[in-house]
Parts: structure tokens; sequence; C-alpha cells
């Protein structure tokens, strides 16, 4: 358990170290599952349902696409990717397909914007006492 802790530790430390680069970034839709990256890694199906104590285990989330591609998504708070855990959703945004990233300007759920950058920064102005994870 030690081993996949540090494991998923490392693997976060790394994609935050690389996320940042959008030199190569185009614009582009991806429609995925949203999964926990420690199951992706390892090759486990997990978590299996939204009380799977994995949830709150996992560093990260990633949205993996039908072909098997999967993209982290570099400016969202892991609570938002936690909502959406096993759902299907739709991410707009700026692609760096080098470091599998997206840099995130809409989510799609059901077909319903449920998160923009415009909708956080209306937040942002609204609350200014409150910083997110594209906040500085």
């Amino acid at each position: 358990m030690i081993k996949v802790k540090k494991y998923c530790f490392l693997l976060g430390v790394l994609a935050l170290l690389l996320v940042p680069v959008f030199a190569n970034a185009e614009m582009m839709t991806v429609t995925g599952k949203v999964t926990g990256l420690t199951c992706l890694v390892q090759g486990f199906i997990c978590p299996v349902d939204k009380a799977d104590p994995m949830i709150n285990l996992e560093k990260d989330f990633v949205v993996v696409t039908a072909s098997g591609d999967y993209y982290f998504m570099s400016n969202i708070g892991l609570g938002l990717k936690g909502k959406y855990a096993l759902e299907t959703i739709e991410v707009s945004g700026d692609v760096n397909k080098k470091y599998k990233s997206i840099r995130v300007k809409t989510i799609k759920y059901k077909g319903k914007v449920v998160w923009s950058q415009d909708m956080e920064s209306a937040m942002e102005k609204q609350f200014p006492f409150v910083v997110g994870p594209g906040g500085s």
C-alpha cells in the first residue's frame, strides 16, 4: 500500500511539473469517462461506484476516451474531478498531446455546461477571498 501511495505521489508531482507546458497546445473537445489515475495506471477497475473509498484515496483523476487515451485536467481542482468520477463528460480546452493534458475551458455533463473558466472568474469576482485552482 505504501508503494502505491509513493508511486501515485510521484506521478502527481511529475504531472504538475510537466502540465504547465502548453507551447504545442491545440483547442479541442475530448469526451470520456472520469477515472482515477491510480486505478488507470495500475490497471484496476476502480472505483466501482461513488461510495468506493478509492475515490478519496486518488491523488488525481483523468478523462479516459473510448480509444483508451487519457488526459490530465491541469486547471481543475480535485473536488470537481471527484464529483464526476465514473461519469462521462465532455471537456473543451487547450490540449497538449505530448503531456496528455488539457487546460480546460468548459466541462459539459449530460449536454449541460457544469463548469467554465467564465463561471469560475465570475465567482472569483463575487467572492474575492476565495482562490481556486486556476486563481493566483
